[in-house]
């Protein structure tokens, strides 16, 4: 049976591509809840409640393997501040959640330049202790340096892929998307009610780049990103149709289907793999 692993990384420290990476390698990856006893059907937990609750991971999940991405602390709050500002219209249903998780990391629902710099050293050290001795248990992976799939997976005990490794940035494929977004719309108002993206952040996108004269030839690219996704679904609804948001925005209209068809598959995902007593919620109040 294949080991799980568990991403105990914070948010924004290369997460992303280890997410590609292990779906290459034909995990299935999964964004625990808080309440993650009882879930099934993953080979792999993405960072979140991994990295606030990875003791307990360990203790439930015997003979796991863990992965802590690292990156240089300067870059990493600039990039947790910028990515802080796009959640700020999270759903109502889902904020106490966010919030409580953000307290368990960082002390804090709400970015603290200083308060997010300890937490990121204190969590790096934390961890690195709880696995002190444990080699084959703990892989310390900075994918900004990283040459590639050697060290994921010799960890890992598998082939390295033909493929290339995926280093990739999603938040600048976002912000092509939220540009183009704002350019059709004319409106940050109107952008922020279909993006769900904050209306201070789409200010400070649109305050660094040339809106007004942007070129609607300039290709984008549509990787498969939970973000990007969700963004293409709720422009399709605005506009009225897949294939009308397509000409609108001047992006191929399969790019868009694939993109809904995404979101959708990991909605099902995310029902399948709730614990079954999820629904005590509706009857605590939480949600």
């Amino acid at each position: 049976m294949r080991k799980k692993v568990f991403c105990v990384g914070l948010g924004k420290t290369g997460t992303t591509s280890l997410k590609e990476a292990l779906r290459m390698l034909g995990y299935r990856t999964i964004r625990l809840p808080l309440d993650w006893q009882g879930s099934t059907g993953f080979d792999a937990a993405l960072p979140g409640v991994s990295a606030a609750m990875y003791r307990d991971l360990d203790k439930a999940f015997p003979d796991s393997r863990f992965i802590l991405t690292v990156r240089d602390v300067d870059g990493w709050l600039k990039s947790i501040e910028r990515d802080m500002g796009r959640k700020q219209n999270v759903q109502r249903d889902r904020a106490d959640d966010r919030n409580r998780l953000l307290t368990m990391l960082y002390g804090s629902p709400v970015f603290e330049h200083e308060r997010f710099r300890q937490a990121f050293h204190d969590h790096q050290a934390e961890v690195r202790r709880y696995f002190e001795g444990r080699p084959d248990d703990l892989l310390v992976l900075d994918v900004t340096r990283s040459s590639g799939w050697d060290d994921l997976c010799r960890f890992l005990e598998v082939p390295v892929p033909a493929e290339p490794f995926p280093f990739v940035n999603k938040a600048s494929e976002l912000d092509e998307l939220l540009v183009r977004l704002l350019h059709v719309t004319g409106d940050i108002d109107t952008a922020s009610r279909i993006s769900k993206y904050s209306t201070d952040y789409l200010e400070d996108l649109a305050a660094k780049r040339d809106v007004e004269g942007y070129d609607m030839q300039r290709q984008v690219t549509l990787k498969d990103d939970r973000r990007i996704n969700k963004v293409l679904k709720r422009a399709s609804r605005y506009f009225g149709s897949p294939a009308k948001a397509a000409k609108r925005l001047n992006l191929p209209e399969a790019a868009i289907r694939e993109g809904i068809r995404r979101q959708k598959q990991h909605a099902r995902t995310k029902r399948t793999n709730r614990p079954a007593f999820a629904w005590l919620r509706f009857f605590t109040g939480r949600r």
